[in-house]
């Protein structure tokens, strides 16, 4: 008689598959590790990609918004708020764009207006001139913290779209807390579709 021999595997020594296979404590903590430092590099390039996105749109919108105040004032008058909104960008909704007249200011006569300068004052002359940059009539700006790159966008009737910074801020957004001579508070609206004419 033979004997036979059974060759019995044992269950160690059969090969895992993946799918039965786990995943040890080390390789958890790598896999961790490697997802933190992609992310800790890719997020905050994609949020001043982002970032940078807002400040062309704003540049772009206050561009937009300088040429309607210059074609409604047709160069002989300034438009008043309602005027421009209204006839400007009839379809304008609730936003953080502004549109500021400076014979609007709430202080009027009394040296604290956009430019600095207080033209209805009539001893204005004997303060050495303007210390700005001249007669503003009207600066549009927005509201939008810009983040590094600058705290508000704006352009005047004297100047191009421009950024606020912390070094070179003219000083135009304080003017949105204080009330039109009126006594109403400054209205922000989004700009939409200009009127053709």
């Amino acid at each position: 008689m033979s004997i036979q021999k059974h060759n019995r595997s044992t269950p160690k020594d059969k090969p895992r598959s993946w799918s039965q296979a786990g995943v040890t404590l080390l390789e958890g903590i790598v896999v961790v590790a490697v997802i933190s430092v992609i992310a800790g590099v890719v997020i905050p390039t994609v949020y001043e990609e982002f970032e940078k996105a807002k400040l062309a749109t704003c540049f772009s919108e206050i561009g937009g918004m300088q040429a309607v105040a210059v074609d409604l004032g047709d160069g002989r008058y300034v438009p008043t708020p309602d005027e421009f909104w209204n006839e400007g960008y009839p379809s304008s909704t609730e936003g953080e764009y502004y549109y500021i007249v400076d014979s609007e200011d709430h202080n009027k006569g009394h040296g604290n207006d956009l430019d600095f300068c207080d033209e209805d004052n009539p001893n204005w002359e004997t303060f050495k001139g303007c210390p700005g940059a001249g007669n503003i009539k009207w600066v549009v700006l927005c509201s939008h913290d810009h983040g590094r790159f600058g705290k508000y966008c704006y352009a005047t009737d004297c100047d191009p779209p421009q950024i606020a910074t912390v070094d070179n801020d003219p000083g135009y957004y304080d003017f949105l807390d204080q009330p039109n001579n009126d006594g109403t508070l400054k209205e922000g609206k989004k700009p939409k579709k200009t009127k053709t004419k």
